[in-house]
């Protein structure tokens, strides 16, 4: 098999770490703006079957030119580009997956699907951790059920030890958190899709020790596409990001000072963009060095089995990878969609076009291969009265 992994920053790296597990990798082209991203990760993999190649992801042409004779591209670089990208990708023959985290995006996304079909191809969109696995635990528990009323999915990134003022890290990249906190948040109420705002409606949520009391607020992005795939199938379907608490309250703060929108105004005769600059004091101030992190995920479905109402829920505690220097959020967004890309590849995912995870991506396989990978999957059946 031969991939193409576009975006050489952490992501990249651990998706190409990931996808070298394989012996029927034969290559897998490296591709980045920037040289010394490269060859950093280059250095990391120190694998043969690595090629790299110095690559304008907004040049069209060069972008075709380097998917040519691809199995499956996987992007790891800003979601502002994956459409275009998915263009390049059905033109140029190959499966494309991409990380994700706008829903205007991949809205635009699926229009390409009868076109991506035409060209034998599979895209997929959205396949980082949530939105992105999350989506197929979600399909996994709705096979074992027989109806489904209610489904609360719950993730979040924490660093393991919290520096004040906002108690978090970035261990992604700052475009797509600002996405979360800004965009509108989509999900199912008496069954309905309805839209709600971002950054409200905080609720608390426990953790075994040493976590403790956390909490979760809506957020944008989360549950994909599982809105439209459930509408009339569910009746409360939701999604909040976990974070320390007093993070919610104070971002919101912040943002609703006037940081939200990327128009520029006039500041001392010049223009700037008060989002753009929120980011980049994001970046300034919450990338701490040698940050060891966790992911945290709960989801919990409420539904009838055999004409019993059951819970059933997932939860996985999955901690910075010391052996592999690897954190944590690499891990658990980069490894399913490097999944993903060699399901297309190897013929696992048979669908053509363009499609959701849930019920394409075989999810009973997709669990397997995250426990391969030693993340820890708790699951449980409770019967409810």
């Amino acid at each position: 098999m031969r991939y193409l992994v576009l975006g050489s920053g952490l992501m990249g790296r651990a998706a190409a770490f990931d996808l070298l597990r394989h012996d029927d990798t034969k290559e897998l082209i490296l591709a980045d703006i920037y040289e010394s991203n490269l060859k950093s990760v280059a250095d990391f993999l120190n694998d043969s079957r690595v090629k790299t190649v110095v690559l304008d992801a907004k040049d069209k042409e060069q972008v075709l030119e380097v998917m040519k004779g691809i199995d499956s591209v996987m992007a790891c670089i800003s979601y502002t580009l994956n459409y275009d990208l998915t263009k390049a990708a059905i033109k140029s023959g190959a499966n494309f997956c991409d990380l994700g985290g706008n829903n205007t995006v991949v809205a635009k996304q699926f229009t390409l699907s009868e076109e991506a079909e035409k060209a034998n191809v599979t895209v997929i969109p959205d396949c980082g951790f949530a939105p992105g696995v999350a989506s197929i635990f979600v399909e996994n528990g709705v096979s074992k059920l027989d109806t489904v009323e209610e489904i609360h999915i719950r993730v979040g990134g924490l660093p393991q030890d919290p520096k004040p003022p906002l108690n978090y890290s970035l261990i992604f990249a700052v475009q797509g958190l600002t996405n979360e906190y800004i965009e509108i948040v989509e999900v199912i109420r008496d069954g309905k899709i309805t839209q709600v705002e971002p950054l409200t409606e905080i609720e608390e949520i426990e953790f075994p020790e040493p976590f403790g009391k956390l909490e979760a607020f809506q957020t944008s992005g989360g549950t994909s596409t599982l809105p439209k795939t459930l509408l009339g199938k569910v009746k409360e379907l939701d999604y909040k990001t976990i974070r320390y608490k007093g993070h919610c309250e104070k971002m919101k703060a912040i943002l609703d000072l006037g940081f939200k929108s990327y128009d520029k105004i006039d500041f001392q005769g010049s223009k700037i963009s008060p989002r753009e600059f929120l980011e980049a004091m994001l970046v300034k101030n919450l990338t701490h060095e040698n940050t060891k992190d966790i992911s945290l995920m709960r989801i919990e479905l409420i539904g009838l089995k055999d004409k019993k109402k059951l819970k059933i829920s997932y939860q996985i505690i999955d901690y910075y990878d010391e052996e592999n220097n690897l954190t944590s959020m690499m891990r658990m967004t980069s490894y399913p969609a490097a999944i993903i890309a060699r399901m297309m590849a190897i013929g696992d995912i048979k669908k053509k076009g363009v499609v959701t995870q849930e019920y394409n991506v075989p999810s009973d396989l997709m669990l397997e291969e995250l426990r391969k990978r030693n993340v820890n999957i708790e699951y449980k059946e409770e019967e409810l009265n």
